[in-house]
């Protein structure tokens, strides 16, 4: 929205409008090259606390004295927590009123349509918030069974013993944990304003709000355009995984009997998703406490709603009555879902 009404452009050096985060390398990373974690900013030096987080000019002074992974626009690596903060601290320094993310989401967007959305969630609504637990080995063993594509666990275990870059992202801060242990239940957490984990809402109004973005009610076509743009296809440094990303978006293929899909939006840990198909004119939010042994799109349950959904179309079914369509023809979980 930002972009939208002319207070930056993706293309912009964030040094341009925030001089001190040029130290350590950082004066040629653009807004793009954070949105499409290209930065090498995955993770923060430092010892961040839970107070240093809810302090956004102590998070601003830990991000200026971070020093880039590696040299950045030259490889994707998933910013998985150091996102949140980046894209908080952008905002506070376009936005005219100085908002952080929190407050401008709720005034720009969440109040004015009515969706039970937050970054930052009131200490009186904590009692709605679904607790989150963990998949067990059990359900990671069966999604592997399942599609062996899902995950690269020679990738995961060489980065566990070597305490490689995607063991250091995944445990850094130690407070803030989803993968080794869950630390998200604390109601405390809530109220901060972090968007890359502490977006707290309904799969309902999750939909609305990509469906707001389709309608054109929250940005103008043009801009709505960049953000159905792929930027980069390559493996992500960080995960392991096939990774086609755009503006804060990512692409995902969807091939159902012989037709293929586009959907655009992101995926969360744990299977959490949020897509919208333009030519379809179709969105799928998908939200889920219990977290998922799959990776992004090739989560499970989400791969078996999502083929579901799109064997309903017409166009995926032309010649077949939806009761008396023959199974045999439908491509299986494991091969439908491609990432290139």
């Amino acid at each position: 929205m930002l972009v939208d009404r002319g207070r930056l452009r993706y293309s912009d050096k964030i040094s341009s409008f925030w001089p001190e985060f040029a130290k350590h390398g950082k004066e040629n990373i653009t807004v793009e090259m954070i949105l499409a974690h290209t930065s090498g900013l995955a993770c923060l030096d430092g010892k961040i606390s839970y107070e240093d987080a809810c302090d956004h000019e102590r998070m601003a002074k830990f991000i200026e004295e971070s020093k880039p992974i590696w040299e950045p626009g030259k490889a994707v690596g998933y910013h998985a927590l150091s996102y949140g903060w980046l894209v908080d601290q952008i905002i506070r320094r376009t936005d005219e009123r100085k908002r952080g993310i929190g407050q401008f989401f709720k005034e720009e967007i969440a109040e004015k349509h009515g969706l039970d959305l937050h970054f930052g969630l009131p200490m009186e609504k904590a009692w709605r918030v679904a607790r989150i637990t963990r998949p067990t080995v059990i359900d990671r063993i069966d999604e592997f069974v399942t599609d062996p594509s899902n995950l690269d666990y020679g990738f995961i275990f060489k980065q566990y013993l070597r305490g490689g870059l995607g063991m250091k992202v995944a445990t850094t801060p130690p407070w803030l944990q989803t993968i080794f242990k869950v630390t998200l239940n604390n109601p405390e957490m809530y109220a901060l304003e972090q968007p890359a984990v502490l977006g707290i809402g309904t799969a309902r109004d999750m939909a609305k709000l990509a469906q707001l973005l389709m309608d054109g009610k929250l940005v103008s076509r043009p801009t709505f355009d960049l953000l159905n743009e792929r930027l980069i296809t390559t493996k992500d440094i960080v995960t392991g995984a096939h990774a086609e990303r755009g503006r804060g978006t990512t692409v995902m293929h969807l091939n159902r009997n012989g037709v293929r899909h586009r959907l655009i939006g992101h995926t969360g840990l744990g299977g959490q998703n949020l897509r919208w198909d333009e030519e379809n004119k179709l969105v799928i939010a998908f939200l889920s406490n219990g977290l998922k042994g799959g990776l992004g799109d090739r989560a499970r349950t989400y791969v078996r709603l999502v083929e579901s959904i799109y064997d309903c179309l017409p166009r995926n079914n032309e010649s077949s009555v939806w009761s008396t369509v023959d199974r045999s023809r439908m491509i299986s979980a494991r091969d439908s879902i491609k990432t290139s």
